[in-house]
């Protein structure tokens, strides 16, 4: 443990509270493997330490409990002390009847050749002193009015409500004085009982911030509502200039575990939201969040760059796959990379290529957009080129595993449904992430990578109804692509900013890499009332004219040639370039730190 003493300057003990500690499943684990890497970020902290429940995660021997990239240094479910733990966490097992685990998680970023490593806090929480929890339940009642016997039923509540107080008290015990204070960062609502615990007994010695990768209460309602984000967006703002909240137009959301958590948000020392959508969403809980300073701290983008010659041979290999699996090379190629949920509105794409199927075909040229998601563990090599034989996968699809299930089926019968009354641009779905031949099989080209995706594709779309940040959805700026965001993506104001910031660059003018499709845009006035009770059709009608006009913008923008194609590579690399993560946490996260790790009238 370091000597140098922390403070409002850090260097800083981070402990990010969060259900991704292990692995990388979605946003959150993007989101930390981009910090950790970070060099800006390792200046800056001395210690992360990354905290979650242990859980059902698989493992071929003790030494691997905490996953393939983890070296474990203590476990007391299995005898595992390397460093002599074990009389630290010793009380805090006994007390609280819990089993911990911990090490240290290595981070490799690929294609950037960057390292970074944090440490591992597992807390085995399935047989928990049953009286110790009544009396935190009791004092999370007594305090902030958080009524824990309503939601106990729900393991996403309870799960993390065991984990606060063993994980506060194993933080309190491998935290040195003078690497106080700790941060204890709830990435979303999984860390907010751990943080609230430290808000009611932590002192000097912790601080707390929420880190908003989504407002839950906001998603659930866009999500549900059948005029999505068209609807919800124009409701909130009318609302909000109202003076009203979420519970004055929608009624009452306590029901609702996740809202009941973060509507406690405020009580921390800081709100971190990821997006302006977000921090707005935030601002419509309750007039306590809305008072509360909410920073923002856009995502990071991790950008594929490459140079020109680089692109030519990825998109070599891309025209080889798709000769071989698809039967021709398209002119365009159009990817939308995103997990099989609704918030991602796959259905708005093929409104979209609906219209650029005529207008290529006026030009005697084709498009291919291919669905990148999939719902199911991943398909072994084996039975995808057992598929890929037997009739066709990916460009065919046979409903049942190892093919199709759960959200996959629906989204391929809409493609099937569209590619059945258009001719110049198709859409398929390959529902198996990763883009290499052990993903693929035996059609893909041995060096191809998820890297050769980024850098041949031509378009990335993510017209998502609900997006907090959306990294997906810029993720091949640097590969020169021309990326279609929704409005509502977070991505979009961070991406303006920059915009803005780059006086005279490449992308000050009128030939930018991005365009943003505005679904929230009316086709009148219309009252909240109005708003609530807007129907599918209603919100149809609007999405097809604002996907006839992305489709516009974005035949107008494609690359016609060698020069366009560099043009638009050099002007998506400077923009991504300044919106990577290294500028994100020395402008935006950091000030965050230094204010919140300031003394707060008392010694430590």
């Amino acid at each position: 443990m370091s000597a140098t003493s922390g403070g409002p300057s850090g260097p800083f003990t981070i402990a990010h509270v969060t259900h991704e500690a292990v692995e990388k499943m979605g946003g959150i684990g993007t989101v930390l493997e981009g910090m950790m890497t970070s060099a800006v970020y390792q200046s800056a902290v001395r210690r992360s330490i990354l905290v979650g429940p242990m859980g059902g995660h698989h493992f071929e021997s003790p030494l691997r409990r905490l996953g393939p990239h983890v070296n474990v240094r203590y476990s007391s479910a299995d005898n595992i002390d390397f460093d002599g733990l074990g009389r630290r966490f010793h009380p805090i097992q006994w007390a609280f009847g819990v089993h911990i685990a911990y090490g240290i998680r290595t981070y490799e970023k690929n294609g950037y050749n960057r390292e970074g490593r944090a440490e591992i806090l597992l807390i085995d929480v399935s047989s928990p002193n049953r009286d110790q929890l009544a009396i935190f339940k009791m004092r999370l009642w007594d305090c902030f009015r958080i009524d824990a016997r309503r939601y106990e039923h729900d393991w996403g509540f309870e799960e993390y409500c065991r984990l606060a107080e063993p994980a506060f008290y194993a933080l309190s015990a491998i935290v040195a004085p003078d690497e106080l204070p700790c941060i204890i960062l709830s990435h979303e609502y999984m860390g907010l009982c751990t943080a609230l615990k430290a808000v009611m007994d932590g002192g000097e010695a912790f601080r707390t911030a929420f880190h908003a990768h989504e407002c839950a209460t906001a998603r659930r309602l866009v999500e549900h509502h059948s005029g999505h984000d068209t609807a919800f967006y124009n409701i909130m703002r009318q609302a909000s200039a109202r003076g009203l909240f979420v519970e004055d137009i929608f009624g009452d959301q306590s029901s609702h575990m996740r809202h009941a958590l973060i509507s406690h948000a405020h009580q921390l020392d800081a709100i971190i939201a990821v997006g302006d959508p977000t921090a707005e969403e935030m601002n419509f809980l309750n007039p306590q969040t809305r008072q509360a300073s909410i920073d923002l701290v856009y995502n990071g983008l991790p950008a594929f760059f490459a140079d020109f010659a680089q692109e030519q041979q990825a998109r070599w290999m891309m025209d080889e796959w798709a000769r071989a699996v698809v039967g021709y090379c398209p002119d365009v190629l159009m990817t939308h990379v995103a997990r099989p949920v609704i918030s991602k509105a796959f259905w708005r794409d093929l409104k979209v290529i609906s219209h650029l199927d005529r207008l290529l075909g006026a030009e005697g040229r084709t498009g291919l957009l291919i669905f990148l998601t999939c719902g199911a563990p991943p398909r072994a090599t084996a039975e995808v080129n057992r598929m890929a034989r037997e009739y066709g996968w990916p460009w065919h699809h046979r409903e049942a595993y190892p093919d199709l299930v759960g959200p996959e089926i629906e989204l391929h019968r809409l493609i099937q449904h569209y590619n059945a009354g258009h001719t110049n641009v198709k859409a398929m779905l390959v529902n198996q992430f990763g883009w290499s031949g052990a993903a693929l099989g035996d059609a893909a080209p041995a060096a191809m990578t998820f890297a050769s995706l980024r850098q041949a594709t031509d378009v990335e779309l993510g017209q998502s109804v609900y997006e907090p940040f959306g990294i997906a959805q810029l993720e091949a700026l640097g590969s020169g692509a021309l990326c279609v965001a929704s409005s509502v993506c977070g991505c979009v104001a961070s991406y303006r900013s920059v915009l803005a910031r780059m006086e005279g660059g490449a992308t000050g003018g009128g030939n930018s890499n991005v365009i943003v499709a505005d679904y929230t845009r009316l086709d009148r006035p219309m009252t909240i009332d109005e708003l609530r009770a807007m129907t599918q059709a209603q919100r149809d009608r609007v999405e097809e004219r604002v996907a006839a006009e992305v489709a516009a913008e974005l035949h107008r923008r494609l690359p016609r040639s060698e020069a366009d194609y560099r043009r638009l590579l050099e002007s998506g690399r400077e923009l991504a370039e300044q919106m990577g993560w290294e500028r994100v946490i020395a402008d935006d996260l950091l000030p965050v730190l230094r204010r919140i790790a300031a003394p707060r009238g008392g010694g430590l």
